[in-house]
């Protein structure tokens, strides 16, 4: 069953709304978009599977849906998922509030427009600046994925783990990275973009 919320992330280009029930169809369909599954590398998804992972996501985290602010349309998804598994992560401090941010844009229409940048911009300020995380991290990006890992580092993420030659995908091996993004480094680089624009 999906657990839904009452919360809306408003950014430039997106706007953010929880995910319901109704949402599962359309999040079926992204999930098994040729386009997509070429880009994520990934085999097409049965009913059960697709359900089964959005079911997870909500009932771990803030799950919401990605809507395209010029046209109204909603184009993916975005979760600020809850993450205990310190050792996996490199996190040595279990105090820590740590989390991950799976994201998917499913109109391939929409890829390289800003719109997954917008929307992870209001997934870090919610996570960092409401509910007090001290790391998120984006992870399991595969090597081959250029575009996502140029929009992570373009975020202020850094490279913490590569498990080398991890995926076979087309004829080639490939590794899996993660990604995180620490609250001292969010915080100096949203003091920076302050400073700079006050200075304009």
């Amino acid at each position: 069953m999906i657990r839904t919320h009452d919360i809306i992330l408003i950014g430039e280009k997106t706007r953010l709304r929880p995910f319901t029930e109704d949402d599962l169809e359309m999040a079926f369909e992204w999930n098994n978009n040729p386009l997509v599954l070429e880009a994520e590398g990934e085999p097409e998804h049965t009913w059960d599977e697709v359900v089964e992972v959005y079911e997870y996501l909500s009932n771990n985290g803030f799950l919401f849906i990605i809507e395209a602010t010029d046209t109204q349309e909603p184009i993916g998804e975005i979760c600020l998922l809850y993450d205990n598994d310190y050792e996996r992560l490199g996190v040595e401090d279990k105090n820590e509030l740590i989390y991950c941010i799976p994201i998917l844009i499913g109109k391939p229409e929409y890829w390289g427009k800003g719109y997954g940048k917008d929307a992870i911009k209001q997934i870090l300020k919610f996570a960092f600046e409401v509910m007090g995380a001290d790391r998120v991290f984006a992870t399991d990006i595969f090597s081959f994925s250029e575009r996502s890992i140029r929009l992570f580092n373009s975020l202020g993420f850094d490279e913490v783990r590569r498990d080398k030659n991890r995926i076979y995908y087309r004829g080639k091996y490939y590794d899996i990275i993660d990604f995180c993004l620490t609250r001292e480094k969010y915080f100096a680089q949203t003091r920076n973009k302050i400073y700079k624009n006050t200075n304009e």
